[in-house]
């Protein structure tokens, strides 16, 4: 992940997603299980264009995409205004960790649009090492990151520079509300975290293996800020509490 600096901030991207998606070709039918779903449910989806779709609209489709209804096809092209709800506060439900394992289940690697769909997610890691509070939870869009791309290391690198207020703010928060002690490792207690998945691995090992507690004493080492310091410490605290499983 580059420096966060290079990045656009994250609504300017929302703002051109639909553009950036003109060749994905609007659906003419759509599958969908017919237990959970009317065929008025689908019809609606098919009436207006997706730009017009309200999270009303696009609520059970977004929630059960590739599952009990739609394809990668359809998906593909739901997807930026589904992000754009997600990712403005419109769309409530689901939350952003079942959006975008949906977006893996279909591939979106694949897709055309993928690097659009990449920039977004830096822009909305940018925000959280630049913004505090963050627009998106960070323990959820780290979650939500992990699950889309299979790979958190470079979001952790980025935010183990410290380099930021905020990024020491929603570390010292992640720490305290977000990890716990299990199994005698450090863990994310976020629910949608898969353990087997390699992304958790790597929180896993940064949390456990050092790299987290390394980064904070560096930052401590060159901060002179009274309430930076006073937040590291606390994260140092937290840290060696849970590492040791002592106080």
């Amino acid at each position: 992940m580059p420096d966060t600096g290079g990045f656009r901030q994250f609504h300017e991207v929302l703002a051109e997603l639909d553009a950036a998606f003109a060749q994905a070709k609007r659906p003419t039918r759509i599958d969908a299980c017919a237990c959970c779903s009317t065929a008025e449910d689908v019809a609606l989806l098919l009436s207006k264009p997706r730009k017009m779709l309200s999270a009303d609209d696009l609520q059970y489709y977004a929630a059960s995409s590739m599952m009990t209804i739609g394809s990668a096809e359809d998906l593909r092209y739901f997807t930026p205004r589904i992000l754009e709800l997600c990712h403005t506060g419109a769309l409530d439900w689901p939350d952003i960790e079942i959006v975008y394992n949906h977006l893996c289940l279909a591939d979106w690697k694949s897709w055309p649009e993928a690097g659009v769909i990449a920039e977004l997610m830096d822009a909305l890691w940018a925000d959280v090492l630049t913004d505090y509070p963050a627009y998106e939870d960070p323990a959820a869009l780290l979650c939500a990151l992990g699950i889309a791309t299979g790979s958190v290391a470079p979001y952790l690198t980025s935010w183990s520079l410290l380099e930021t207020s905020a990024a020491i703010h929603s570390l010292r928060d992640f720490l305290i509300n977000d990890v716990a002690l299990q199994h005698g490792r450090l863990m994310p207690t976020n629910a949608f975290w898969d353990s087997n998945a390699n992304a958790h691995k790597e929180v896993v090992r940064w949390l456990t293996g050092g790299g987290a507690r390394q980064a904070v004493d560096q930052a401590f080492a060159r901060t002179t800020d009274p309430q930076l310091l006073e937040l590291l410490a606390e994260s140092h605290h937290v840290l060696r509490v849970l590492d040791t499983g002592t106080d």
